[in-house]
Protein backbone atom coordinates (compact mmCIF):
# COMPACT_ATOMS: atom_id res chain seq x y z
CA UNK A 1 0.00 0.00 0.00
CA UNK A 2 1.37 3.50 -0.87
CA UNK A 3 -0.10 5.96 1.55
CA UNK A 4 -1.20 9.62 0.74
CA UNK A 5 2.12 11.95 0.96
CA UNK A 6 0.85 15.72 1.74
CA UNK A 7 0.76 17.81 -1.08
CA UNK A 8 0.98 21.48 -0.47
CA UNK A 9 -1.78 23.89 -1.44
CA UNK A 10 -4.59 22.05 -2.39
CA UNK A 11 -2.66 18.69 -2.69
CA UNK A 12 -2.61 15.69 -0.47
CA UNK A 13 -1.66 15.31 3.09
CA UNK A 14 1.88 13.90 4.22
CA UNK A 15 1.61 9.84 5.07
CA UNK A 16 3.91 7.67 5.61
CA UNK A 17 2.70 4.33 7.28
CA UNK A 18 3.78 0.47 7.99
CA UNK A 19 5.83 -1.89 9.34
CA UNK A 20 8.14 -1.82 12.83
CA UNK A 21 12.05 -0.32 10.72
CA UNK A 22 14.92 0.10 12.33
CA UNK A 23 15.87 3.80 12.46
CA UNK A 24 20.02 2.69 12.28
CA UNK A 25 21.70 3.71 9.42
CA UNK A 26 23.18 0.56 6.89
CA UNK A 27 23.84 2.63 3.46
CA UNK A 28 26.85 0.81 3.06
CA UNK A 29 25.10 -2.22 2.37
CA UNK A 30 22.89 -0.44 -0.48
CA UNK A 31 25.50 1.76 -1.76
CA UNK A 32 28.35 -0.06 -1.36
CA UNK A 33 30.36 2.76 1.02
CA UNK A 34 29.09 5.05 3.56
CA UNK A 35 27.73 8.48 2.13
CA UNK A 36 28.08 10.39 5.22
CA UNK A 37 31.43 11.72 3.07
CA UNK A 38 32.07 11.01 -0.32
CA UNK A 39 35.78 11.17 -0.27
CA UNK A 40 37.18 11.92 -3.48
CA UNK A 41 38.53 8.61 -5.70
CA UNK A 42 40.83 8.49 -8.39
CA UNK A 43 38.65 9.15 -11.70
CA UNK A 44 38.99 13.20 -12.68
CA UNK A 45 41.19 12.11 -15.41
CA UNK A 46 38.66 9.47 -16.50
CA UNK A 47 36.75 10.47 -19.74
CA UNK A 48 33.04 10.33 -18.72
CA UNK A 49 31.13 11.08 -21.90
CA UNK A 50 28.01 12.54 -20.10
CA UNK A 51 26.16 15.74 -20.68
CA UNK A 52 26.96 17.92 -17.54
CA UNK A 53 30.37 16.55 -16.83
CA UNK A 54 33.71 17.83 -17.45
CA UNK A 55 37.39 16.86 -15.82
CA UNK A 56 36.11 18.40 -13.09
CA UNK A 57 32.94 18.64 -12.27
CA UNK A 58 29.46 17.58 -11.95
CA UNK A 59 26.81 20.16 -12.99
CA UNK A 60 23.39 19.65 -11.15
CA UNK A 61 20.35 21.68 -11.34
CA UNK A 62 16.68 22.15 -9.98
CA UNK A 63 13.81 23.67 -10.29
CA UNK A 64 11.60 25.21 -7.14
CA UNK A 65 8.53 26.93 -6.89
CA UNK A 66 10.32 29.78 -5.28
CA UNK A 67 7.61 32.37 -6.20
CA UNK A 68 4.48 31.27 -4.78
CA UNK A 69 1.17 32.66 -3.28
CA UNK A 70 1.43 30.65 0.60
CA UNK A 71 5.24 32.73 0.74
CA UNK A 72 6.39 28.94 1.64
CA UNK A 73 10.15 28.60 1.50
CA UNK A 74 10.67 26.54 -1.42
CA UNK A 75 13.97 27.77 -2.33
CA UNK A 76 15.37 26.40 0.86
CA UNK A 77 15.41 23.04 -0.77
CA UNK A 78 18.41 24.80 -3.21
CA UNK A 79 20.63 25.66 -0.26
CA UNK A 80 20.01 21.75 1.04
CA UNK A 81 21.48 20.81 -2.05
CA UNK A 82 24.38 22.94 -1.63
CA UNK A 83 25.23 22.16 1.21
CA UNK A 84 25.43 18.60 0.90
CA UNK A 85 27.60 19.25 -2.45
CA UNK A 86 29.79 21.73 0.03
CA UNK A 87 30.46 18.53 2.14
CA UNK A 88 31.03 16.23 -0.66
CA UNK A 89 33.55 18.81 -2.09
CA UNK A 90 35.58 19.63 0.74
CA UNK A 91 36.86 15.71 1.30
CA UNK A 92 37.69 16.03 -2.95
CA UNK A 93 33.96 15.73 -4.53
CA UNK A 94 33.19 12.03 -6.90
CA UNK A 95 36.04 11.06 -8.75
CA UNK A 96 38.27 14.01 -8.74
CA UNK A 97 34.91 16.13 -10.11
CA UNK A 98 33.36 19.25 -7.96
CA UNK A 99 29.54 18.98 -7.82
CA UNK A 100 28.15 22.29 -8.77
CA UNK A 101 24.63 23.36 -8.47
CA UNK A 102 24.97 25.58 -11.40
CA UNK A 103 21.22 26.41 -11.76
CA UNK A 104 18.59 27.36 -9.34
CA UNK A 105 14.73 28.00 -11.55
CA UNK A 106 12.69 29.43 -10.33
CA UNK A 107 8.79 27.86 -11.88
CA UNK A 108 6.82 30.54 -10.57
CA UNK A 109 4.18 27.35 -9.96
CA UNK A 110 2.73 27.76 -13.60
CA UNK A 111 6.22 27.46 -15.72
CA UNK A 112 7.73 24.09 -14.63
CA UNK A 113 7.47 22.17 -17.83
CA UNK A 114 9.60 25.47 -19.52
CA UNK A 115 12.27 25.94 -16.85
CA UNK A 116 12.69 22.18 -16.72
CA UNK A 117 13.47 22.07 -20.76
CA UNK A 118 15.50 25.34 -19.79
CA UNK A 119 17.95 22.71 -17.40
CA UNK A 120 18.34 20.53 -20.30
CA UNK A 121 18.25 23.09 -23.07
CA UNK A 122 20.33 25.74 -21.79
CA UNK A 123 21.92 24.78 -18.89
CA UNK A 124 23.68 21.24 -19.45
CA UNK A 125 23.06 19.30 -16.00
CA UNK A 126 23.89 15.95 -15.52
CA UNK A 127 21.12 15.42 -13.03
CA UNK A 128 18.50 17.19 -11.81
CA UNK A 129 18.13 18.43 -7.80
CA UNK A 130 16.17 19.59 -6.40
CA UNK A 131 12.72 19.76 -7.70
CA UNK A 132 10.50 21.23 -5.23
CA UNK A 133 7.26 22.45 -6.98
CA UNK A 134 4.27 23.34 -5.77
CA UNK A 135 1.68 21.85 -8.26
CA UNK A 136 1.86 19.68 -11.26
CA UNK A 137 4.80 18.53 -12.18
CA UNK A 138 4.81 18.94 -15.83
CA UNK A 139 7.95 18.66 -16.42
CA UNK A 140 8.52 15.48 -15.51
CA UNK A 141 7.40 14.03 -18.80
CA UNK A 142 10.36 15.45 -19.98
CA UNK A 143 12.60 14.04 -17.36
CA UNK A 144 11.41 10.77 -17.71
CA UNK A 145 11.36 10.76 -21.67
CA UNK A 146 14.97 11.51 -21.62
CA UNK A 147 16.09 9.41 -18.85
CA UNK A 148 17.25 12.36 -16.42
CA UNK A 149 18.32 11.20 -12.77
CA UNK A 150 15.69 13.38 -11.23
CA UNK A 151 15.42 13.70 -7.16
CA UNK A 152 13.35 16.12 -5.41
CA UNK A 153 10.54 16.46 -2.85
CA UNK A 154 8.03 13.69 -3.95
CA UNK A 155 4.30 15.94 -2.86
CA UNK A 156 3.45 15.39 -6.54
CA UNK A 157 1.54 12.33 -8.47
CA UNK A 158 4.40 12.46 -11.27
CA UNK A 159 7.09 10.76 -9.26
CA UNK A 160 5.18 7.36 -9.17
CA UNK A 161 6.06 4.57 -11.65
CA UNK A 162 9.25 5.76 -13.22
CA UNK A 163 12.27 4.15 -12.14
CA UNK A 164 14.50 7.82 -12.74
CA UNK A 165 12.58 9.37 -10.43
CA UNK A 166 13.58 9.77 -6.91
CA UNK A 167 11.68 11.38 -4.00
CA UNK A 168 12.97 12.70 -1.00
CA UNK A 169 10.35 11.73 1.18
CA UNK A 170 8.86 8.30 -0.80
CA UNK A 171 8.73 6.71 -3.76
CA UNK A 172 4.76 6.41 -5.41
CA UNK A 173 1.79 8.29 -4.26
CA UNK A 174 -1.25 7.16 -3.68
CA UNK A 175 -3.96 10.04 -2.28
CA UNK A 176 -6.94 7.88 -2.18
CA UNK A 177 -5.45 4.21 -0.74
CA UNK A 178 -6.31 3.24 2.56
CA UNK A 179 -3.51 4.25 5.57
CA UNK A 180 -3.27 3.42 9.28
CA UNK A 181 -1.92 6.91 10.38
CA UNK A 182 -4.26 8.62 10.78
CA UNK A 183 -7.01 5.65 12.55
CA UNK A 184 -3.40 5.08 14.63
CA UNK A 185 -3.33 8.66 15.82
CA UNK A 186 -6.70 8.64 16.85
CA UNK A 187 -6.41 5.57 18.75
CA UNK A 188 -3.35 7.49 20.29
CA UNK A 189 -5.28 10.03 21.40
CA UNK A 190 -8.56 8.48 22.43
CA UNK A 191 -10.66 11.04 19.90
CA UNK A 192 -13.46 9.46 18.75
CA UNK A 193 -15.07 11.62 16.45
CA UNK A 194 -13.27 13.22 13.11
CA UNK A 195 -13.85 16.36 10.69
CA UNK A 196 -12.26 16.30 7.38
CA UNK A 197 -11.78 19.39 4.93
CA UNK A 198 -10.08 19.18 1.59
CA UNK A 199 -10.34 22.05 -1.53
CA UNK A 200 -12.51 20.64 -4.49
CA UNK A 201 -9.39 19.81 -6.46
CA UNK A 202 -8.66 16.03 -7.80
CA UNK A 203 -5.36 15.21 -5.44
CA UNK A 204 -7.00 17.02 -2.53
CA UNK A 205 -10.37 15.93 -2.76
CA UNK A 206 -8.62 12.03 -2.89
CA UNK A 207 -7.00 12.45 0.17
CA UNK A 208 -10.29 12.95 1.67
CA UNK A 209 -10.94 10.14 0.17
CA UNK A 210 -8.33 7.68 1.69
CA UNK A 211 -9.72 9.10 5.18
CA UNK A 212 -12.87 7.69 4.90
CA UNK A 213 -11.45 4.29 3.76
CA UNK A 214 -9.02 4.37 6.25
CA UNK A 215 -11.43 4.74 8.73
CA UNK A 216 -13.76 2.35 7.45
CA UNK A 217 -10.88 -0.38 7.74
CA UNK A 218 -9.94 0.68 10.81
CA UNK A 219 -12.66 2.30 12.93
CA UNK A 220 -10.88 3.47 15.72
CA UNK A 221 -12.92 7.14 15.17
CA UNK A 222 -15.79 7.88 12.86
CA UNK A 223 -15.83 11.14 10.42
CA UNK A 224 -18.71 12.70 11.03
CA UNK A 225 -18.10 15.27 8.89
CA UNK A 226 -16.34 15.70 5.68
CA UNK A 227 -16.65 18.59 2.96
CA UNK A 228 -14.32 18.17 -0.31
CA UNK A 229 -15.95 21.35 -1.72
CA UNK A 230 -13.88 24.47 -0.79
CA UNK A 231 -12.51 26.16 -2.77
CA UNK A 232 -8.71 27.22 -2.67
CA UNK A 233 -7.60 30.46 -1.07
CA UNK A 234 -10.33 29.91 1.24
CA UNK A 235 -10.79 32.00 4.39
CA UNK A 236 -13.95 31.56 6.02
CA UNK A 237 -14.38 28.50 7.85
CA UNK A 238 -17.09 29.77 9.91
CA UNK A 239 -20.18 27.38 8.33
CA UNK A 240 -17.88 24.65 8.83
CA UNK A 241 -16.17 24.83 11.77
CA UNK A 242 -19.74 25.71 13.29
CA UNK A 243 -21.31 22.31 11.57
CA UNK A 244 -18.49 20.32 13.50
CA UNK A 245 -19.13 21.89 16.65
CA UNK A 246 -22.70 20.31 16.70
CA UNK A 247 -21.74 17.20 15.46
CA UNK A 248 -19.01 16.70 18.18
CA UNK A 249 -15.52 16.96 16.56
CA UNK A 250 -12.74 16.33 18.56
CA UNK A 251 -10.15 15.89 15.57
CA UNK A 252 -9.83 17.67 12.66
CA UNK A 253 -7.62 16.37 9.52
CA UNK A 254 -7.44 18.72 6.33
CA UNK A 255 -6.24 18.07 3.06
CA UNK A 256 -5.32 22.04 2.83
CA UNK A 257 -2.21 24.60 2.83
CA UNK A 258 -0.73 26.26 5.96
CA UNK A 259 -2.71 29.25 5.19
CA UNK A 260 -5.86 27.36 5.20
CA UNK A 261 -5.38 25.54 8.03
CA UNK A 262 -4.15 28.38 10.10
CA UNK A 263 -7.31 30.16 9.72
CA UNK A 264 -9.01 27.26 10.35
CA UNK A 265 -7.31 26.75 13.59
CA UNK A 266 -8.52 30.94 14.38
CA UNK A 267 -12.02 30.07 13.60
CA UNK A 268 -12.31 26.70 16.04
CA UNK A 269 -10.95 29.12 18.84
CA UNK A 270 -13.42 31.58 18.12
CA UNK A 271 -16.06 28.94 18.29
CA UNK A 272 -14.15 27.32 20.79
CA UNK A 273 -14.54 24.21 18.99
CA UNK A 274 -12.13 22.24 21.29
CA UNK A 275 -10.86 19.71 18.85
CA UNK A 276 -6.92 19.26 17.92
CA UNK A 277 -5.50 19.08 14.82
CA UNK A 278 -3.05 16.92 12.96
CA UNK A 279 -1.02 19.45 10.24
CA UNK A 280 0.27 17.88 7.22
CA UNK A 281 2.26 21.50 6.00
CA UNK A 282 2.52 21.96 9.90
CA UNK A 283 6.49 21.08 10.49
CA UNK A 284 7.29 24.99 10.22
CA UNK A 285 9.19 26.07 13.73
CA UNK A 286 8.23 30.05 12.43
CA UNK A 287 4.85 29.38 11.74
CA UNK A 288 4.41 27.42 15.06
CA UNK A 289 6.25 29.91 17.24
CA UNK A 290 4.08 32.98 15.77
CA UNK A 291 0.90 31.02 16.08
CA UNK A 292 1.39 29.12 19.01
CA UNK A 293 -2.25 30.07 20.91
CA UNK A 294 -3.78 28.34 17.75
CA UNK A 295 -1.78 25.36 17.22
CA UNK A 296 -0.71 24.39 20.77
CA UNK A 297 -1.90 20.55 21.31
CA UNK A 298 -1.69 20.20 17.60
CA UNK A 299 0.08 17.27 15.52
CA UNK A 300 2.31 17.06 13.06
CA UNK A 301 4.16 14.22 10.98
CA UNK A 302 7.70 13.84 9.71
CA UNK A 303 9.24 11.94 6.74
CA UNK A 304 12.81 12.50 8.24
CA UNK A 305 13.99 12.66 11.83
CA UNK A 306 12.55 15.46 13.68
CA UNK A 307 15.53 18.51 13.95
CA UNK A 308 14.43 18.45 18.22
CA UNK A 309 15.14 14.39 18.40
CA UNK A 310 17.60 13.42 20.34
CA UNK A 311 20.50 12.18 20.24
CA UNK A 312 20.91 13.39 16.91
CA UNK A 313 21.94 10.68 13.79
CA UNK A 314 25.09 11.33 12.10
CA UNK A 315 23.26 12.59 9.58
CA UNK A 316 21.79 15.04 10.97
CA UNK A 317 24.93 16.46 12.58
CA UNK A 318 26.50 17.31 9.16
CA UNK A 319 23.06 18.49 7.70
CA UNK A 320 23.41 21.26 10.64
CA UNK A 321 26.93 21.64 10.54
CA UNK A 322 27.39 21.90 6.75
CA UNK A 323 24.18 24.75 6.90
CA UNK A 324 25.59 26.70 9.92
CA UNK A 325 28.47 27.04 7.79
CA UNK A 326 26.86 28.57 4.68
CA UNK A 327 24.50 30.57 6.90
CA UNK A 328 21.34 28.80 5.61
CA UNK A 329 17.88 28.64 7.15
CA UNK A 330 17.13 25.36 8.52
CA UNK A 331 13.98 23.52 7.78
CA UNK A 332 11.84 20.57 6.25
CA UNK A 333 12.35 22.20 2.36
CA UNK A 334 16.56 22.04 2.88
CA UNK A 335 15.98 19.12 4.40
CA UNK A 336 14.60 17.82 1.49
CA UNK A 337 17.46 19.46 -0.56
CA UNK A 338 20.09 17.84 1.13
CA UNK A 339 18.26 13.83 1.33
CA UNK A 340 17.99 14.26 -2.70
CA UNK A 341 21.69 15.63 -2.95
CA UNK A 342 22.53 12.42 -0.89
CA UNK A 343 20.42 10.09 -3.09
CA UNK A 344 22.19 11.59 -6.08
CA UNK A 345 25.49 10.99 -4.36
CA UNK A 346 24.81 7.77 -3.71
CA UNK A 347 23.86 6.79 -7.16
CA UNK A 348 27.35 8.15 -8.24
CA UNK A 349 29.69 6.50 -5.89
CA UNK A 350 27.93 3.08 -6.56
CA UNK A 351 27.61 3.70 -10.31
CA UNK A 352 31.61 3.88 -10.67
CA UNK A 353 34.32 6.39 -12.48
CA UNK A 354 33.08 5.72 -15.78
CA UNK A 355 29.27 6.37 -14.84
CA UNK A 356 26.65 7.36 -16.86
CA UNK A 357 22.89 8.44 -15.93
CA UNK A 358 22.08 5.23 -16.61
CA UNK A 359 24.60 3.50 -14.60
CA UNK A 360 23.63 6.13 -11.67
CA UNK A 361 19.69 5.11 -12.05
CA UNK A 362 20.31 1.33 -11.93
CA UNK A 363 23.07 1.56 -9.05
CA UNK A 364 19.96 3.26 -7.45
CA UNK A 365 17.52 1.20 -8.22
CA UNK A 366 19.26 -1.91 -6.42
CA UNK A 367 19.75 0.07 -3.15
CA UNK A 368 17.53 -1.51 -0.31
CA UNK A 369 18.59 -0.05 2.39
CA UNK A 370 18.76 3.62 2.00
CA UNK A 371 18.69 5.77 5.26
CA UNK A 372 20.86 9.12 4.66
CA UNK A 373 22.74 8.13 7.86
CA UNK A 374 19.68 8.05 9.68
CA UNK A 375 17.60 11.23 8.85
CA UNK A 376 15.10 8.69 6.77
CA UNK A 377 13.42 5.25 7.68
CA UNK A 378 14.98 2.30 5.03
CA UNK A 379 14.20 3.56 1.57
CA UNK A 380 14.40 0.30 -0.94
CA UNK A 381 14.24 1.66 -4.22
CA UNK A 382 13.92 -2.23 -5.77
CA UNK A 383 10.19 -1.37 -4.32
CA UNK A 384 9.54 2.67 -3.61
CA UNK A 385 8.35 3.07 -7.16
CA UNK A 386 5.64 1.06 -7.56
CA UNK A 387 1.92 1.31 -5.73
CA UNK A 388 0.77 -1.75 -6.47
CA UNK A 389 3.38 -4.09 -4.17
CA UNK A 390 3.35 -4.05 -0.42
CA UNK A 391 6.45 -1.94 0.01
CA UNK A 392 8.43 -2.93 3.32
CA UNK A 393 8.55 -0.07 6.19
CA UNK A 394 7.34 3.27 5.78
CA UNK A 395 7.42 5.71 8.70
CA UNK A 396 6.53 8.50 10.33
CA UNK A 397 7.68 10.75 13.15
CA UNK A 398 5.74 12.50 15.39
CA UNK A 399 5.93 15.84 17.27
CA UNK A 400 3.08 17.54 19.37
CA UNK A 401 3.35 21.19 18.96
CA UNK A 402 3.84 22.49 22.78
CA UNK A 403 4.12 26.28 23.35
CA UNK A 404 5.18 27.12 20.21
CA UNK A 405 7.55 24.29 19.74
CA UNK A 406 7.64 20.81 18.42
CA UNK A 407 8.01 18.34 20.94
CA UNK A 408 8.81 14.41 19.74
CA UNK A 409 6.06 12.03 21.16
CA UNK A 410 5.35 8.46 19.86
CA UNK A 411 9.32 7.13 19.87
CA UNK A 412 11.39 5.08 21.45
CA UNK A 413 14.70 6.05 22.39
CA UNK A 414 17.44 6.31 19.53
CA UNK A 415 14.46 5.83 17.55
CA UNK A 416 12.10 8.55 15.82
CA UNK A 417 10.05 6.83 13.88
CA UNK A 418 6.72 5.56 14.70
CA UNK A 419 6.36 2.32 12.34
CA UNK A 420 3.50 -0.27 12.43
CA UNK A 421 2.83 -2.72 9.59
CA UNK A 422 1.43 -2.09 6.16
CA UNK A 423 -2.32 -2.63 6.01
CA UNK A 424 -3.03 -4.85 9.43
CA UNK A 425 -5.64 -7.24 10.21
CA UNK A 426 -6.29 -5.20 13.22
CA UNK A 427 -4.24 -1.89 14.38
CA UNK A 428 -1.50 -2.69 16.83
CA UNK A 429 -1.30 -1.69 20.39
CA UNK A 430 1.54 1.26 20.47
CA UNK A 431 4.11 0.70 23.30
CA UNK A 432 5.71 4.43 22.34
CA UNK A 433 5.87 7.25 25.00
Amino acid sequence: MRARVRVIAALAVLVLVAAACSNASDDNKSSGTSTTTASSSSGGGTTVDQPGVTKDTIRVGGVASVTNPLNGPYGSAFDGVKAYFDMVNSSGGIYGRKLEEVSERDDQISNNQEQVQALLDQDNVFAVAPIATIFSFSGAKTLVDQNIPTFGWNINDEYTGHPNMFGSNSGALCNGCVGTYAPLLAKELHKKKIGVLAYNVSNSAQCVDGYSKSFDRYPTAKVVFLTKSLSFGATDFSVEVGQMKDKGVDMVMTCMDTNAVLNLAKEMRKQDLKAIQYLPNGYDAKLVAANKEFFDGDYVGVSFTPFEFKPQPPGMVEFNKWMNKNGYTKNETAMQGWISAFQLVAGLKAAGPDFTRQKVIDALNKMTNLTADGLIPPRDWTKEHNITHNVPPGCTAWVKIENGKFVPVFNQPGKPFQCIPDQPAKLPTPTYK
